[in-house]
């Protein structure tokens, strides 16, 4: 219709989509990001952020706490189990995110669709068929306003778009219709945001902010339920979400349905900021490749593309994991002290090492003019080390690990998520949880998925 606006046409696309119509390997790819995400928010409810949500998310208790909250014995309301667990699967900076739509999707996507499962009967069809849909909407909407030119004015495109993609993936699994997948997007347009402050200094409210977003896509479709509207043209009009965000809105993301960006959804095999990943896998193929160590490192210098340079440009830092996961400065030091980085990295005992202080200081974090072509469709980054004996050692890594170009195997993704869920739940369930994801689509219920993932 020509009347139609950009939410109806979105709804009605994601109205049309079943799990009869998603091609098989777009299938295969959202089990993938589902077990992914799975195993980033177990492991983040052991860290310090995801115990502060999960521990507000009880303070916040009423008479209906219903839900689970994923790797503990707690529960807490439908809203609040939302928002904590998306803290939890995001806080530990390794679930998945698209670059060019500069957005971490499955650490919203899949703890709402974990919690409406257990409040709402849905078949492992049906979960699939969400993913989908939410994946697909964020990928679009952050698409649509060119939203990792976001970082530079100080918003965070996460924040930005993640409600729409909670919405419909909430609105896919309980079936509604076009018309109400459209107004649950309008009720959304009007409560997206979250500022990108605070990450030199380690606020952990930062993660809370994502969290928030994610709150903020299901109570969208509980207001709905109740009878709010919302704007029909949210993303159009001259003051709705595409015009104030975006000088030259892309709107054929929101029009044009051909082929699904589900693929293009990188995974992170290391646990920080992504702006940093092509320059963590270059400083380890140096490392590996010359026996590199602390005391033959003279001077490291990151190049990345402006923006992210001067994201990651963080020399002057408070020592907690928050602040640390987007330090250049740190993330180079500690990579070179361990040669590898995981979790362990960010933990006490390497945050205030003071071998990992003086590597900082030789650690430099630059613009590299000739890797602006590669962004934002790729995130590269290049290295230069200098060795106290005069060596120069030079790695380039234009496309990540974990991007469709370079990308990390199921196998890898299976062996990321047991490391990460194993100490949590312990092998034999986290074994049983990657068990009934592979089968996800024959299961009628979400019931066998949630009692493994229990703590």
């Amino acid at each position: 219709m020509a009347d139609e606006t950009l939410s109806e046409t979105l709804a009605e696309y994601v109205a049309s989509l079943s799990f009869e119509t998603v091609p098989a390997d777009i299938i295969d790819s959202a089990k993938l990001h589902i077990i992914d995400s799975l195993g980033c928010l177990l492991a983040g409810s052991r860290l310090h952020a995801g115990k502060l949500a999960y521990k507000l998310a009880v303070a916040n208790n009423g008479a209906n706490a219903n839900s689970r909250l994923l790797g503990s014995q707690r529960r807490s309301s439908l809203l609040d189990a939302v928002e904590a667990m998306s803290v939890a699967a995001h806080c530990g900076e390794m679930d998945d995110i698209h670059g060019g739509a500069g957005t971490c999707i499955g650490g919203m996507v899949i703890p709402a669709l974990i919690a409406l499962a257990e409040n709402h009967a849905g078949s492992g069809e049906s979960f699939i068929a969400a993913t989908v849909a939410g994946y697909e909407t964020i990928i679009r909407v952050g698409l649509t306003i060119d939203a990792p030119k976001l970082f530079a004015r100080g918003w965070w495109p996460s924040t930005i778009c993640g409600a729409f993609g909670v919405a419909t993936a909430g609105a896919k699994f309980l079936n509604w219709t076009a018309r109400e997948t459209a107004n649950a997007l309008g009720i959304a347009a009007l409560h997206t945001g979250g500022l990108l402050t605070g990450g030199n200094e380690g606020a952990t409210a930062r993660h809370l902010a994502f969290g928030h977003a994610a709150r903020n896509g299901i109570q969208s479709l509980l207001a709905a339920q109740q009878g709010f509207t919302g704007p029909k043209r949210a993303f159009e009009d001259a003051r709705g979400f595409g015009p104030t965000l975006c000088s030259e809105p892309k709107w054929e993301y929101l029009r044009s349905f051909a082929g699904f960006h589900l693929p293009e959804v990188a995974f992170k095999p290391y646990p920080c900021a992504r702006q940093l990943h092509a320059g963590v896998e270059a400083l380890l193929k140096i490392v590996r490749q010359h026996s590199l160590r602390p005391e033959t490192t003279g001077e490291i210098e990151l190049f990345l593309p402006a923006q992210n340079a001067a994201m990651m440009n963080r020399p002057s830092i408070t020592p907690t994991h928050a602040a640390t996961v987007g330090s250049g400065q740190y993330v180079m030091a500690v990579t070179v002290l361990r040669g590898k980085l995981d979790l362990a990295s960010f933990e006490e005992e390497f945050l205030h090492d003071n071998k990992v202080w003086q590597l900082m200081n030789k650690v430099k974090v630059s613009a590299g003019a000739d890797l602006e072509r590669h962004y934002p469709k790729s995130w590269p980054g290049r290295v230069v080390v200098r060795s106290v004996s005069g060596a120069i050692h030079s790695e380039e890594v234009i496309i990540p690990k974990g991007e469709s170009g370079n990308p990390m195997s199921a196998a890898e993704i299976e062996e990321k998520f047991l490391s990460l869920a194993a100490p949590v739940v312990e092998d034999e369930r986290a074994l049983l949880v990657q068990r009934e994801i592979r089968s996800l689509e024959e299961r009628q219920s979400l019931e066998g998925v949630l009692a493994a993932l229990a703590g």
